[in-house]
Formats: C-alpha cells, structure tokens, sequence
C-alpha cells in the first residue's frame, strides 16, 4: 500500500484503500446520495482544474468498486457518481 494509504471498515471487514482511493470514498461518503460530477472530482480529490482530459476518476471508481463491492458507488450516466 502507498504510504498514505487508509484501512475502513465495509460490512465488518477490514478493506486497505490507497490515499486516492481513500479520498475518493470520502468525498462521495460526505455526498453520499447526490450526483457528484467527474469535474468535481478531478477538482476536489485530485486537484486537477475541471477540463482536465483524464480518465483518472473511472479507473479509481472501478478500483475502488472492487474493494468495496460494486453496488457501494453509482454511475449517473453523463452525470457522474452517487454513493448509495
């Protein structure tokens, strides 16, 4: 794990996260219910000004979908994601 990284806890069970994908989970966590848009994303997790050309935010949800379970975070079509 990157030094940074965090362990949560989902469902009882321990789950290692890398400072980005512990950030991410956080910023959703704190949305949790409303779409937050990629730009948001890339603005308040990565610090990437919103037009940045990345794919940056799909990888680290798809990252973090598998360490969580799949149905943790949603895609809003041409939306962004929702944490459920």
């Amino acid at each position: 794990m990157k030094a940074g990284g965090k362990e949560i806890r989902i469902e009882g069970r321990s789950c290692r996260l890398t400072r980005t994908e512990y950030d991410l989970y956080r910023w959703l966590r704190l949305h949790r219910g409303a779409v937050v848009s990629r730009d948001a994303l890339l603005r308040n997790v990565w610090g990437f000004p919103a037009e940045a050309d990345t794919r940056s935010v799909d990888m680290c949800v798809r990252r973090l979908r598998t360490k969580i379970g799949s149905g943790a975070i949603r895609t809003v079509y041409g939306k962004g994601y929702v944490m459920n």
